[in-house]
């Protein structure tokens, strides 16, 4: 397996990530979608999440881990740390999510993703894959894990405030004067709302996968998003699991088997 060191600029930003190879060749199938890992929002500092981008990635080796699994399994991968995050520029701004991995669309496609892409997403990543999936025909299937259906209740306009300063302490917002305007920062969060725009995936082959035990998103927004999705729905309820799937053995390896079955119809 061989790994690569990606950085690109968005809006002034660097973005880095790191591309994983199963054989000796740099580039992606050109008879498979090619995949991509959408990272959440982190709850640690910025130097623990530095680490999701780096060989490390945490006590559990964190996306690196899982995509060097993605790798021992013939899948090229790439992940990456969204703007405000890890070893990326900028502050955490949700719109700005979806364009970095549209961005991050346009540079694999350039490099020879003549398939398109598969996304697997988790928490916020999930929401940004799940919304830029509805606008983008590249994308040919979509793995949702502990994906929320809306961001409304689970950041309310009330704690806004308490909001600002929590992201702040996480190491997401980084300029002191950002955001420039709160409440216009908070309705962009609000704007990426997958239960509005998860019917426009159909047919395309779409897994939603939620734990019981989820301490932060409530597994009814699992339902919620399979009620308005369309054709070519899978849902994956896993008892006692907690918010952070990929720690999850049970759910990794039923990702992975459909990850492999896209692959091999070429979706």
């Amino acid at each position: 397996m061989r790994t690569e060191e990606i950085t690109i600029q968005v809006e002034n930003f660097a973005l880095r990530g790191r591309a994983y190879w199963p054989g000796s060749v740099c580039s992606p199938d050109k008879d498979k979608p090619f995949l991509i890992l959408c990272h959440g929002i982190p709850r640690a500092g910025t130097e623990g999440e530095k680490k999701a981008v780096g060989q490390e990635g945490g006590s559990d080796g964190g996306y690196p881990a899982l995509a060097a699994r993605c790798a021992s399994l013939g899948l090229p991968v790439f992940h990456f740390n969204f703007r405000g995050t890890g070893e990326s520029e900028g502050d955490f701004d949700l719109p700005g999510w979806t364009r970095d991995l549209l961005a991050f669309l346009d540079y694999w496609e350039k490099r020879g993703a003549e398939r398109g892409f598969s996304l697997w997403g988790f928490s916020a990543g999930a929401a940004v894959s799940a919304c830029v999936a509805a606008a983008e025909p590249r994308v040919k299937n979509v793995i949702l894990a502990a994906c929320p259906a809306s961001f409304r209740k689970l950041f309310p306009r009330e704690g806004l405030d308490q909001l600002i300063d929590r992201f702040r302490r996480t190491g997401i917002i980084r300029d002191p004067a950002f955001p420039y305007d709160p409440v216009q920062w908070l309705e962009g969060i609000y704007a990426v709302e997958p239960v509005k725009y998860i019917a426009r995936l159909a047919p395309r082959p779409l897994l939603l996968a939620h734990g019981t035990a989820d301490e932060l998103i409530p597994y009814s927004h699992a339902f919620e998003l399979y009620r308005q999705a369309g054709r070519g729905r899978q849902l994956l309820i896993l008892p006692g699991a907690r918010h952070q799937l990929r720690r999850d053995e049970k759910a990794v390896d039923f990702c992975l088997k459909m990850l492999e079955e896209m692959a091999r119809q070429g979706t």
